[in-house]
């Protein structure tokens, strides 16, 4: 065995060696020192990461060529430089640290992350390893540095980082659940992530779904249970790989039966696995709103339908019956010819149901036409007592005939209505017609006019009139009359030899209804009926009595003056109503921000007269929106009205201490709106 495989030293390497001998061994020893060397100088120089010795004073020694291109400085330039000159100031501290932890003996070695900065100013990220290095004495002599690039790994870290603050933003604002689905050995599924709307999509735990991807079928419909199972299962080997579109219905505990709609898409993994990313989320309020509209659009073509067809009918009809309505009054009246008592009789009979058939046409043409809105009307100041009037002339031959005695008690000549005239005056008619036909021999109609007692305001805010015609006839029982208002309802007088078809009372209140009135009915079987219809009240022309509305507010009657409403709201059928009930106001104009971001926008770009802001946006909640609008100088003094379906007191007090001047709540009252619209209307400084 050599010797100096088991001696410490170089002199017992060359005992008992003659002088030839110690020359070729010294030879050897000095050719293997220089392999070694040359083998730690490769590797120093070769090296990917970078490599230095540091002097006690920081200054660099000796450097490789990898640090030299980490820091994009030569060789010379660096060793007249101290690992200090090429640190981040904010990284300083940690150098003198680990300076100090080596010199003192408390670490051995000092592992750590610190930036350093390369010539041409970019930020390196490097993890350092540093080591302190003794001489024979154990008296420091110099450090010993690896540095590895890190800055790319930096970097990716970073990305992940900002991907998952970006998938949890996501999933906190994007409507319904994002998820990640991959497949175990066993080939069952596993939500890989999820966001943190499954609570409220599933009503259950997020743990629950989390830890178990088949938890969420007890919520689905039994029906659509063999779909989710499909969802679950992993795709065969080999099968081509295209998006899923999937629609399933759920059953939840708190809010029912629920309609859920998602895509998923698959994407290979670098590790070869399918896994698949795809978004739910709940349109039930949109296939309602569908199936709404294709109703609505059934109903209207029918409507329509209906009303072409008897429009038809009603000419088909009013044809013939001219004739023989127009060939019996000939008859009647035709004095060269004139006819016997007996057929006298004959003909009024035939005249009588002729004229009965045409009315009977032209109510249900009427029906019709006000049915699918194509009844039209003119509203306008009418003098009420001259058209009670007009109905009472129309109406004294039947009540002479019948020995019914009209009572007129009209107010003043001034009281007037918004209405259509000729309509009114069809309704006044009616009613009349029935206080007639329905009354007791030698009974009594009463008509009358009156205002609204003095301080009870109406249920629309509006000051009303109301045109009355009572009778002291059979009256009706209170079963009747909660069928009063149904077509071709006669309520039992189809037994009785009195005319009719039933729906007459059913056009005077859809007519009533058109025109922004209402119809109130008292009746007492055997005692007789009292039909009051209150209509809105007209300004009279000579500048006298206005038409003041009543306290709170008017409906039909806007201020003069303009707005600009500025309305922050995410839901479409929530904008597409406001936007229609605003339409009663022709000088306010809407705008719509569907997110907060863009209402901040908007409303700086346009300095609207009012804000109308939904609580629950779905970038921002009211109050942060509230907030920010505040922080915009040109939008100060500008009163801010808070929209939400909450209705909670606390809620409410809340909004009002944060600065808002009114709360409206969802449902939504038209009458609010219109009056908080009317507020603001013609106010200084709007926009």
């Amino acid at each position: 065995m050599d010797s100096t495989a088991s001696s410490g030293t170089v002199v017992d390497a060359f005992d008992g060696l003659s002088p030839s001998q110690r020359i070729a061994r010294l030879e050897a020893l000095l050719r293997q020192s220089r392999a070694e060397t040359q083998r730690f100088r490769d590797c120093f120089e070769l090296g990917d990461h970078g490599q230095a010795l540091i002097g006690l004073d920081g200054r660099f020694v000796e450097v490789n060529p990898a640090l030299c291109t980490m820091l994009g400085l030569s060789r010379e330039q660096l060793c007249q430089r101290t690992c200090l000159d090429v640190t981040h100031p904010d990284d300083l501290d940690i150098c003198r640290a680990a300076v100090h932890a080596l010199s003192s003996g408390t670490l051995s070695h000092f592992r750590t992350e610190k930036r350093y900065l390369h010539a041409d100013g970019h930020v390196v990220q490097v993890h350092v390893s540093l080591t302190l290095v003794r001489d024979a004495q154990g008296e420091p002599s110099h450090f010993v540095s690896l540095m590895q690039d890190i800055t790319a790994r930096k970097a990716s870290e970073r990305a992940l980082v900002e991907r998952e603050a970006l998938l949890s933003s996501m999933g906190k604002f994007v409507p319904g659940i994002i998820h990640k689905i991959g497949f175990g050995p066993d080939g069952r599924a596993r939500f890989m992530y999820i966001s943190d709307r499954a609570l409220e999509m599933f009503e259950l735990p997020p743990e629950v779904m989390a830890n178990d991807y088949y938890a969420h079928h007890v919520r689905v419909h039994p029906e659509d249970m063999k779909l989710a199972e499909r969802l679950g299962q992993p795709p065969r080997p080999g099968q081509p790989l295209h998006p899923v579109d999937f629609e399933y219905r759920v059953l939840l505990p708190v809010k029912g039966l629920r309609h859920y709609r998602g895509r998923a898409l698959p994407v290979i993994e670098a590790d070869g696995q399918v896994v698949w990313y795809g978004h739910t989320a709940d349109v039930t309020d949109q296939k309602l709103l569908q199936e709404a509209r294709v109703a609505a659009r059934a109903a209207e073509d029918a409507n329509r339908a209906k009303s072409e067809f008897l429009s038809r009918m009603s000419h088909e009809l009013r044809t013939p019956l001219n004739a023989v309505i127009g060939f019996a009054q000939l008859l009647r009246l035709d004095r060269n010819q004139p006819l016997a008592d007996t057929q006298r009789n004959k003909v009024e009979l035939i005249e009588r149901a002729g004229a009965h058939l045409l009315d009977v046409i032209s109510d249900v043409l009427d029906l019709s036409r006000i049915e699918v809105g194509g009844l039209p009307l003119t509203l306008e100041d009418v003098p009420a007592r001259q058209v009670m009037d007009e109905a009472l002339t129309l109406v004294e031959s039947m009540s002479r005939e019948a020995g019914i005695r009209l009572v007129s008690e009209v107010g003043p000549a001034q009281w007037r209505v918004q209405a259509d005239r000729l309509r009114l005056r069809q309704i006044l008619v009616n009613l009349l017609s029935n206080a007639i036909k329905y009354n007791k021999p030698g009974g009594q109609v009463t008509v009358r006019l009156r205002q609204q007692p003095a301080g009870v305001p109406s249920p629309d805010g509006i000051a009303l009139l109301a045109l009355e015609v009572q009778d002291t006839g059979i009256g009706m029982t209170s079963d009747q009359q909660a069928h009063l208002f149904e077509s071709f309802n006669r309520l039992g007088a189809e037994r009785t030899a009195i005319e009719g078809t039933g729906i007459g009372l059913v056009i005077v209140h859809r007519l009533v209804e058109l025109m922004h009135g209402r119809i109130d009915v008292h009746s007492e079987a055997g005692v007789g009926s009292r039909f009051t219809v209150w209509l809105p009240v007209a300004c009279d022309g000579d500048g006298g009595e206005a038409c003041s509305p009543a306290a709170g507010g008017a409906v039909l009657e806007a201020p003069h003056g303009s707005l600009t409403v500025l309305y922050a709201e995410d839901n479409e059928v929530n904008i597409d109503l406001v936007r229609r009930v605003l339409e009663l106001r022709p000088a306010c104009r809407l705008l719509v921000a569907r997110s907060g971001a863009e209402a901040v926008a908007l409303a700086t770009a346009t300095r609207p007269g009012l804000l109308l802001l939904d609580m629950h946006l779905g970038d921002m909640d009211g109050f942060e929106l509230m907030n920010r609008l505040a922080a915009v100088p040109v939008l100060k003094g500008v009163p801010r009205v808070a929209f939400s379906a909450d209705a909670m007191s606390e809620q409410i007090d809340k909004a009002k201490a944060s600065g808002f001047t009114a709360y409206l709540t969802k449902p939504l009252d038209v009458v609010a709106l219109l009056r908080c619209v009317d507020e603001h209307t013609g106010v200084a400084g709007m926009a």
